[in-house]
């Protein structure tokens, strides 16, 4: 038997191997990435809203899944899982196999607020934030027979009788609450909130002069007609144009009343970049814009890094304020 030559050992050393093994490994990974990008979704697939039936969340998220179903030509089903400040939805989801078939469509508190207020089975790592949907604009209101008629002499006032005003909000560490604390505390100023269960249960209450302000919808606005003097949202309201913003007003305040689309962690780069681009899509459409426009919420979009930049600046400056107001678990 003829010895090997050199040429032909070096041809068959373990490091050649390892390296054609690698290069083949590499090669499936692609294939086996592509296929499942393609092969997406290969069943129904679920939308878990945090809040019930009929709640503006939900009908949101059903003009949202129908456009889904169109695009990925297979069924959506929405599934609401309210409950526990919003955890239990995701808390399914975070449950669910990391491979697409299940979406959370929610207000992003049960991220930015509840984990520093209660144990929760998830963290902000274990979901993927795929797109910014909507924001719920806020707006601090008084009674239409208040004498206060502008946001600059509401400061005025606290300046001169610190807490000396009592506004509600929809309950204590909720979104609107915070926002306002935010609000107050970055003005240097102080109001004395009341707590309420619900947007809209301290409605009658501002109606009948028992509260001098509330932190109001602007469904709230227009259907009882209290008067705004300053709205928590990056830009004006189109509706209310003449009322300005928390930031003109020299606050530093991150709202926490919008939401997206979220899958688990985990999931496949692949799908979870289609399902960005879907998402970025159907914001977009008229029939979502007209839907959100319906239900007096903003159709804002922001891609995959832009949300998750704000989801992770919100949740650390919600934990800091909640730490302040003696909130925090």
């Amino acid at each position: 038997m003829t010895p090997r030559t050199q040429q032909e050992t070096s041809m068959h050393s373990p490091s050649r191997l390892s390296r054609r093994a690698l290069v083949a490994a590499t090669l499936l990974g692609l294939l086996v990435a592509s296929a499942s990008a393609q092969d997406y979704p290969q069943r129904p697939v679920s939308i878990v809203v945090t809040l019930p039936p009929g709640s503006t969340v939900d009908v949101l998220a059903r003009a949202f899944g129908q456009q889904l179903s169109q695009r990925l030509k297979q069924s959506v089903v929405v599934e609401n899982k309210p409950g526990a400040g919003l955890m239990l939805g995701m808390q399914n989801v975070a449950a669910a196999p990391a491979d697409g078939h299940m979406l959370a469509f929610t207000p992003v508190t049960p991220l930015t607020i509840q984990p520093h207020r209660t144990k929760t089975s998830y963290a902000m790592d274990s979901f993927v934030p795929l797109c910014q949907t909507f924001e719920n604009v806020f707006f601090l209101a008084v009674p239409s027979s208040s004498p206060h008629t502008s946001a600059k002499g509401v400061l005025e006032h606290l300046k001169a009788q610190p807490g000396k005003l009592r506004y509600g909000h929809s309950g204590t560490g909720s979104a609107p609450h915070l926002m306002a604390e935010e609000m107050w505390r970055s003005l240097g100023v102080s109001a004395t909130d009341v707590p309420y269960r619900g947007e809209t249960a301290f409605g009658p209450d501002l109606m009948a002069g028992v509260l001098d302000a509330g932190m109001v919808t602007t469904s709230m606005l227009q259907q009882l007609k209290f008067r705004p003097l300053a709205v928590f949202a990056p830009e004006r309201s189109k509706a209310f144009p003449d009322v300005p913003t928390t930031a003109e007003l020299g606050a530093k305040v991150l709202p926490s009343a919008y939401g997206g689309l979220f899958v688990r962690a985990g999931t496949a780069p692949e799908v979870v970049s289609r399902l960005e681009g879907l998402c970025k899509d159907i914001v977009a459409t008229p029939a979502y814009q007209k839907q959100a426009e319906t239900l007096q919420q903003n159709a804002t979009y922001l891609d995959r890094d832009a949300f998750a930049r704000r989801l992770t600046d919100d949740a650390q400056a919600k934990g800091k304020l909640l730490s302040q107001l003696k909130l925090r678990d």
